[in-house]
């Protein structure tokens, strides 16, 4: 492991998680000499990081009291903040600057949320809950998880070692990016899929990845895929509905003579796309690529014969 600031992080993690660190653990787990452990250790503490040594524990942790988390939010209420400020960026910059105040707010002892204001949203089963949590800890702390998983195309289940990377809502379901081991690629978990979440006592440095430029191409919740440009148009009567909104980042619109719209999109795959072209029919065409034609012809055959 090369990377100084990786190390760091992985350090200050371990020490968040109360995980038993001494310096041959580390000089294991990262891979480094008892000299630059020494060093990594003495870089945390200039920074201004209150790590101290327990002999009685034989470990070394931050001082009582000291946490990497804000102290006044729950494991939850930080996800649900963080998908606020998310979900706000759409509405303008005004938006976004009203709640970075109230995140510095919420850092003082006295700052209350008026119960006027409400967020509502579906009822995740507490089941997603559980796993919500146990993978935002993994991510947190750079721990590999182990997944029971059970796929929507064949229904078999398997199990992964899975490096988590973030987490996203789409559609009323959870999805979970990360590095799986046993495909070796980035890959996208639907939670309600999961059967069961297991913590690794292992560690992994993250790809720098930014989960903005990740899904920056996808339509839905398919991630992986590569970019194709999407030409679709639609018919004057649903022009109103399918032009009030922006459905993907990419998305490029062009009146045409006859009152109707063409639509461009730059998408990851098309299996994203699909389902949401299906639902203006018979009121949209598929102007490119060929073989989008070429499935959505293949697959309303079949459909048309189960009528």
């Amino acid at each position: 492991m090369s990377y100084k600031f990786d190390s760091l992080m992985i350090i200050l993690n371990k020490l968040e998680n109360k995980e038993k660190v001494t310096v041959r653990s580390l000089m294991e787990e990262l891979e480094v000499s008892e000299r630059t452990v020494h060093r990594y250790l003495n870089t945390l503490q200039i920074g201004g990081f209150p790590i101290k040594y327990d002999r009685k524990r034989e470990t070394y942790c931050f001082e009582e009291g000291y946490t990497l988390s804000k102290p006044d939010l729950t494991l939850e209420e930080s996800l649900a903040f963080a998908l606020s400020k998310k979900l706000m960026k759409s509405l303008g910059p005004g938006f976004e600057k009203r709640l970075s105040d109230i995140e510095k707010k919420l850092s003082m002892k006295d700052a209350k949320l008026q119960e006027q204001f409400l967020l509502k949203g579906p009822e995740q089963p507490e089941a997603i809950k559980g796993m919500i949590e146990e993978i935002t800890g993994a991510i947190k702390n750079f721990r590999v998880i182990e997944l029971t998983y059970k796929s929507a195309y064949s229904d078999r289940e398997s199990v992964r070692k899975v490096e988590p990377y973030y987490l996203f809502f789409d559609n009323d379901i959870w999805y979970l990016r990360g590095y799986c081991h046993l495909r070796k690629e980035l890959r996208t978990f639907a939670l309600d899929r999961v059967i069961s979440v297991r913590p690794l006592n292992k560690h992994f440095v993250p790809e720098k990845i930014s989960p903005d430029e990740d899904i920056s191409g996808a339509f839905g919740p398919v991630v992986g895929g590569k970019p194709v440009e999407v030409i679709l148009r639609f018919d004057a009567p649903i022009k109103p509905f399918v032009s009030r909104k922006k459905w993907h980042r990419s998305q490029k619109l062009k009146e045409l003579e006859d009152g109707g719209v063409e639509m461009r999109f730059r998408v990851n795959g098309l299996a994203g796309i699909k389902p949401w072209i299906y639902q203006w029919l018979p009121h949209v065409k598929v102007i490119a690529p060929e073989e989008l034609k070429r499935i959505m012809r293949a697959e309303l055959k079949r459909a048309i014969k189960n009528i």
